[in-house]
């Protein structure tokens, strides 16, 4: 038996915080460069408030650093690793099919019932 329990504690977390969309697609914009609030807004379409909630987990996360430049503040990724490794992940996304015929197997018997 796996007795990892705090990496396996861990790992949920990261994955709870990559599985939100808004998340997602913030630190996927930070992939190049490190970016303003302004910015994220304008390639993501989120709303200033969203934008910066999520900023906050990540930060918080320890996954996005901010940068002081002059007036401005920048975000980015505390780890560049972090991108190759999401980007890894595409490959096991789920075929989209619009295909709507039965299952190539039979259903167990209450599927099938009138009730």
């Amino acid at each position: 038996m796996y007795k990892g329990g705090e990496t396996i504690n861990n790992l949920s977390q990261l994955f709870k915080l990559l599985s939100d969309h808004s998340r997602l697609m913030i630190l996927l914009a930070l992939e190049a460069e490190p970016l303003s609030v302004s910015k994220l807004i304008e390639i993501t379409g989120l709303s200033q408030p969203l934008v910066s909630f999520h900023l906050k987990v990540l930060r918080e996360s320890n996954l996005v650093l901010t940068q002081r430049r002059g007036t401005f503040v920048y975000n980015a990724v505390c780890d560049q690793n972090l991108i190759p490794l999401i980007r890894q992940f595409e490959k096991y996304q789920p075929e989209t099919s619009t295909d709507t015929s039965p299952f190539p197997f039979n259903c167990p018997p209450w599927h099938n019932s009138e009730t």
